[in-house]
């Protein structure tokens, strides 16, 4: 697919598929930390957040975690969106 005719991201949501959380810290309390200080130094710590997630899938496979930042700052500029994901491969959750 052409770059330039992708689907539009939402910049304000992160996905996560919860296979690589319970794969890398057996459990999504274990993760916070780590995804709050990833959020904290790419967005400030005046983030806010809503943990969210996305069950509905009948296969587990598919289970997304998904980090809302919406509230705290609209959409994202490329740039932090760029280093949030870069911070998810760094953390093996992406």
């Amino acid at each position: 697919m052409d770059r330039d005719r992708a689907a539009p991201v939402d910049r304000r949501r992160l996905q996560i598929p919860y296979r690589l959380v319970l794969d890398r810290y057996g459990a999504l309390d274990e993760a916070e930390d780590d995804l709050m200080d990833l959020l904290h130094g790419v967005l400030g710590t005046a983030v806010g957040v809503r943990w969210e997630s996305d069950l509905t899938h009948a296969n587990p496979w598919f289970h997304t975690l998904i980090l809302d930042v919406s509230d705290s700052q609209g959409v994202l500029s490329c740039a932090q969106y760029r280093a949030l994901q870069e911070g998810l491969q760094a953390l093996d959750l992406a």
